[in-house]
């Protein structure tokens, strides 16, 4: 009898290794949970911004609330909204339908008030970004007419040549220039007209010179800032107070 209790207890353990060592059958289960969980909640990605002045919303849809910028709003004395542009980086939380809530994370002291929702069509990968590129610049497409070498960064005053560009051509040309001309930290200060030359580097510039640079001061690109697009920096409320009246972006109020 007792041989027939260690027989019976040998069968049962060995069952128990087999079943525990045995491969799921995965004709089993059903992976339909799975795939709707990739595309409602997707893993955390990074995406670039192709667009400016992306308004963030509380919550999905055009008719939800702005999310407001509470810092700026006390700083400036006027209510005014977190933004997402071309030179933003941003994580992706969740999806629903062609709203994504995104995080900003780029740059970095954005990213405790910058969370919400933005439509998802203004997201971009990696990849896309690369297709962007202007690859190789052509030498009739621009003009260096200034450097200045100093031993911890480079200065780079150029003068733009190509006509009709956008906000996001003169991104693209700035990064490449950098491949192409920066050996160390660099700062790139981008222009449309050559007649500024003379008041590259004068401080302070009043009245007449201050409009005349702002107004074909296109864009600056920091060594420590490489993704800003800075856009007709100069185009401020200096430029308001001394009657400039060439906006090239939204003017101040």
């Amino acid at each position: 009898m007792s041989r027939i209790i260690t027989s019976l207890t040998a069968f049962f353990c060995l069952t128990i290794i087999v079943s525990c060592s045995s491969p799921t059958n995965t004709k089993d289960v059903d992976n339909s949970s799975f795939s709707t969980t990739k595309v409602e909640q997707p893993s955390n990605t990074i995406f670039g911004i192709n667009g400016e002045d992306i308004v963030i919303r509380t919550t999905p849809g055009e008719k939800s609330k702005k999310l407001i910028n509470e810092k700026a709003t006390q700083s400036l004395g006027e209510t005014h909204y977190c933004q997402v542009d071309y030179s933003t980086k941003v994580e992706v939380l969740e999806s629903k339908g062609n709203w994504s809530k995104i995080k900003v994370v780029e740059p970095e002291w954005l990213s405790e008030t910058h969370l919400g929702w933005i439509p998802s069509k203004y997201l971009i990968g990696k990849e896309d970004e690369e297709k962007q590129s202007l690859g190789k610049l052509d030498p009739k497409e621009y003009e260096i007419i200034k450097t200045e070498d100093k031993p911890a960064v480079q200065k780079f005053h150029v003068l733009l040549k190509h006509t009709n560009f956008d906000k996001n051509y003169v991104y693209q040309f700035v990064k490449q220039f950098r491949k192409e001309n920066c050996t160390m930290n660099c700062n790139v200060y981008v222009y449309d007209n050559k007649s500024i030359l003379p008041l590259v580097d004068v401080y302070p510039l009043k009245e007449k010179d201050y409009i005349k640079l702002a107004d074909h001061f296109v864009s600056m690109s920091t060594f420590d800032a490489t993704e800003v697009r800075d856009w007709y920096p100069y185009q401020d409320f200096k430029y308001k107070e001394y009657g400039g009246k060439n906006w090239k972006k939204e003017p101040i109020k």
